[in-house]
């Protein structure tokens, strides 16, 4: 139980660095009050309450049952320290999701021999539990992002007198010929309404793209220079591959230099609770405005799926 104890620590310890190093931030920021954090802490403080107690209670326990927890959660802390010497995103994935079984396995393994006369390890039984916690916990997740309220309304009873220092408006798939795609199209156009209304007069437009074609962010900037922004007011950001990177860019080059309050983040409903949870873990403070994009409902549960599975792994290991 000990030896659990000293794994169980050592993987939240780990996993939280991982969080932050994964974000390029320094542990000396740390904040209970960030969502990963606290479902790190949460999870630590009843892995040990489980174990203190099995420490104290005269119950005996079966030998072989402790050393298979012992070699399960001693895996997940391998996979989770060797997931830190890979750059690439798949890698980092892989050996992510098989920490998280470990750890989510034994935490739910310790909690069962605890309430089992015979203190036992019932291995398919706790791989159900296992799952039904899972699910549940994923259909929570994916609640919370299909049902997900921008702040438009603040916005529209603020009547133009609330106002952010720039709108990021995040890349999406360009089509042939240069154009944007009816994604990226309601992006720009509701960038354009916020500009119209002056809630926003500087734009930060992100997003690459394939070779011999216009980047995302070039894509942007050419319709809202048809519209009439000045381009002076247009910031462009062309190397970005996924959402992480799009925010990084704005965190690191424009939103600490400049000490700016508030940024408001474009994109389309599903996208933005994700994104907006990134910018908070990075320490800035955004509202979000969603797109026009008309969606059906499968394909709005489709993309909450996606992005449920998406924001967990921001959560856990700071991936996106």
């Amino acid at each position: 139980m000990i030896l659990l104890l000293v794994i169980s620590l050592a993987s939240g310890c780990l996993l939280t660095y991982l969080r932050y190093s994964n974000q390029n931030l320094l542990l000396s920021g740390f904040s209970i009050m960030k969502t990963g954090n606290l479902l790190t802490l949460v999870s630590l403080l009843i892995y040990i309450g489980f174990i203190v107690y099995n420490i104290f209670s005269k119950s005996k326990y079966h030998i072989l049952s402790l050393v298979i927890l012992i070699c399960i959660s001693s895996t997940g802390l391998l996979f989770i320290g060797v997931s830190a010497l890979y750059s690439d995103k798949d890698y980092k994935v892989a050996f992510s999701l098989t920490f998280l079984v470990c750890y989510v396995y034994t935490l739910v393994s310790l909690i069962t021999i605890t309430f089992t006369r015979s203190k036992m390890l019932h291995i398919f039984n706790n791989i159900g539990i296992m799952l039904i916690v899972a699910l549940t916990g994923f259909i929570f997740n994916i609640y919370q992002i299909y049902n997900f309220k921008d702040d438009s309304e603040s916005y529209m009873q603020a009547a133009g007198s609330k106002k952010a220092d720039a709108g990021v408006i995040l890349g999406a798939a360009v089509w042939g010929g240069n154009r944007p795609s009816p994604v990226l199209r309601e992006r720009i156009n509701k960038g354009f309404e916020l500009y119209q209304k002056k809630i926003i007069q500087k734009f930060i437009l992100t997003g690459g793209g394939s070779p011999n074609e216009l980047t995302e962010a070039e894509v942007e900037k050419n319709e809202l220079k048809k519209f009439g922004v000045d381009e002076k007011n247009l910031i462009v950001e062309v190397k970005s591959n996924s959402t992480i990177e799009q925010i990084h860019f704005v965190r690191d080059k424009h939103y600490k230099k400049n000490n700016w309050s508030r940024i408001i983040l474009i994109s389309d409903n599903f996208h933005l609770f994700r994104t907006s949870e990134i910018c908070r873990f990075n320490n800035m403070n955004v509202d979000c405005i969603a797109s026009d994009t008309p969606l059906s409902a499968e394909s709005r549960i489709n993309f909450s799926i996606k992005e449920s599975i998406a924001v967990l792994f921001f959560w856990i290991f700071g991936i996106g």
